[in-house]
């Protein structure tokens, strides 16, 4: 997940780049709040929950988690991780990064294992793998690969490809499991899981925006972080395109009825793209703005150490909910579940600052540097 940057950057020598961290902290802070109601609610039990709410704050929470961070983020983060490969191959090497790639999977694997059977760590291993096979070509090529593949991911209900009716998820395994019942299931949902369309949708998904950040930075189009007035206005027609194809879908009252399902689709997945972008860039906009550049600074001390806080979210949100924890799955409001969440992002910040303080690498990231071994010399 967190790979060594350098560029050679309008301005900038070769190193870490500060908005590339930045952008990896804001996708940390949707990606955990998303697995913590995903671990705390599952997808099989969200539509019961969330109608326990009508109004209030707890309804307008849950609204803002489904449009605004549910599905956002981990495009988010695939996108970082295209542009940290695209930044960090040309010095670190093939070799390299094929040995961080190793250590992944065995982070993922353990997790399953122990903590959460929604990884996706070793899904970044295999997309990763097709990214440096891919790394020679043109910038064009993948983001016209990215495209298509963005595409494929929304139009499969539309050319009729699905899967079976999925069985409900047993409750009582989430309420009352044992830690060993629980670890055998989460390998058994995996298993189950990894091989279907829904999966492959959300591979193509999560891909197309690893290509298209490695296009970004092949393409030279990462200069564009570094100019307020650039990234304002790509900022802006990201913000229009949204905006205008979400009206054009509620005004057309699209249903995928009468033919209509491929072009409603196609006008989703176009949608899905510029607000992922839109959200993407937020927050390096905002950056440049005095009065909020102090809080999203901050946001760097996460993106340096993302894949600690992210395993470390996973553990600590298992404890909490399952039957071997403290079992409060189902049991909290939303409001509570974002004040938990705040609180573990304040203290990991905290912690953050600490650690970086003291020492120039997290826990995982540093078992990741062995695994790896050294680098060429002068990349930091």
């Amino acid at each position: 997940m967190e790979l060594v940057q350098s560029a050679n950057l309008e301005g900038k020598s070769p190193g870490r780049v500060e908005q590339v961290d930045i952008l990896r902290g804001f996708a940390l802070l949707g990606i955990g709040l998303e697995n913590l109601f995903a671990m705390h609610t599952t997808n099989d039990f969200f539509a019961d929950y969330s109608a326990q709410y009508g109004g209030g704050v707890n309804h307008w929470l849950l609204l803002g988690l489904m449009i605004l961070v549910r599905g956002k983020f981990y495009p988010i983060f695939s996108f970082v991780f295209g542009m940290s490969a695209a930044l960090g191959l040309p010095t670190q090497g093939s070799r390299y990064f094929l040995r961080r790639l190793v250590g992944l999977f065995l982070l993922g694997a353990l997790q399953i294992l122990f903590i959460w059977e929604g990884d996706v760590l070793m899904q970044y291993v295999l997309m990763g793998v097709l990214l440096l096979l891919l790394r020679n070509q043109s910038g064009k090529f993948l983001t016209g690969l990215g495209a298509c593949l963005l595409l494929f991911s929304f139009l499969g209900k539309s050319w009729g490809i699905s899967d079976l009716p999925e069985v409900r998820q047993d409750l009582a395994v989430y309420q009352s499991g044992s830690f060993t019942e629980m670890m055998v299931f989460r390998v058994q949902e995996y298993l189950q899981g990894v091989f279907t369309w829904r999966a492959l949708f959300f591979y193509s998904r999560i891909f197309a925006f690893m290509l298209l950040g490695y296009a970004f930075v092949k393409s030279r189009s990462i200069n564009v972080l570094m100019s307020f007035s650039r990234l304002r206005k790509v900022f802006l027609v990201h913000v229009g395109l949204a905006v205008g194809i979400a009206l054009a879908i509620q005004l057309a009252s699209w249903r995928g009825e009468n033919g209509d399902g491929w072009l409603k689709d196609s006008s989703l997945a176009i949608y899905f793209y510029a607000a992922v972008m839109s959200l993407a860039f937020l927050p390096v906009l905002l950056w440049r703005v005095p009065k909020a550049s102090y809080l999203l600074t901050r946001l760097q001390w996460l993106g340096r150490l993302t894949l600690t806080h992210y395993l470390v979210q996973n553990l600590l949100f298992s404890l909490l909910f399952y039957k071997y924890g403290l079992g409060l799955f189902l049991r909290l409001e939303p409001w509570q579940c974002v004040l938990l969440y705040v609180v573990v992002i304040l203290i990991q910040l905290c912690l953050s600052i600490w650690l970086l303080r003291h020492f120039r690498l997290g826990p995982v990231e540093f078992f990741l540097r062995r695994i790896a071994g050294e680098k060429q010399k002068g990349v930091s």
